[in-house]
């Protein structure tokens, strides 16, 4: 278990999500079929291919330089709406981490809001739309509570996955409201959103490896 990640303990949970990620193909293509254009899993292979072979091996100044770099390597490969999100989202974690030398659960917590922020200015969704940010936003909600409460990052990296999880499964009911999937209207009822379920795989990877 992991109070505090170092810039190396984020390099070496980056490479896992890669190997998670990848191998979540399937599942997430199926989901993106459903309700979108069924790219999702062959983008989350292509950019965290990429990500792999940029980190492996290589030693990181900071966890920003770190975090930048994973960015930019998905960003030279992959092109989707969720890429651009994540990419997104990674750059924004990156630049808030400019000052940090390790993560606990107040700097983890401070990271999130960066990235749900991030999210909410470039693809101008809010929590119901039937989107990512349906399972990100509450993880980052979960993580200042947790912060807020002094507990740490094991016991609150458990906490914001199973908010993550519970956001991505109330999407089954919701109407998708933005994006492509917003076009089919009803017919995005009884499916659970692909990118909160991506969301939720990226949680479950990091919790695997802090706890």
């Amino acid at each position: 278990m992991k109070n505090q990640l170092s810039t190396e303990d984020i390099r070496q949970m980056m490479l896992q999500l890669s190997d998670h990620m990848i191998s979540a193909e399937t599942m997430l293509t199926n989901l993106d079929s459903a309700i979108g254009d069924g790219d999702l899993g062959m983008t989350m292979v292509i950019g965290f291919t990429e990500i792999k072979q940029r980190i492996l091996g290589e030693s990181f100044g900071s966890i920003s330089e770190l975090l930048l770099s994973c960015a930019d390597a998905f960003a030279q490969k992959a092109a989707s709406t969720f890429a651009t999100l994540l990419i997104s989202m990674m750059k924004a974690a990156g630049k808030e981490a400019e000052a940090l030398t390790f993560v606990d659960t107040p700097k983890a917590a401070q990271l999130f809001d960066a990235a749900v922020a991030s999210v909410q200015k470039r693809g101008k969704a809010q929590l119901g739309d039937k989107t990512l940010l349906d399972a990100l936003i509450p993880a980052a909600d979960s993580l200042r509570c947790s912060s807020e409460s002094g507990l740490l990052l094991p016991e609150a990296a458990l906490r914001a996955q199973e908010a993550a999880s519970a956001g991505a499964e109330k999407t089954i009911n919701m109407k998708a409201r933005t994006g492509r999937s917003g076009y089919l209207g009803d017919r995005t009822i009884g499916q659970k959103d692909p990118g909160a379920a991506a969301i939720v795989l990226i949680l479950q990877s990091f919790t695997s490896y802090i706890v």
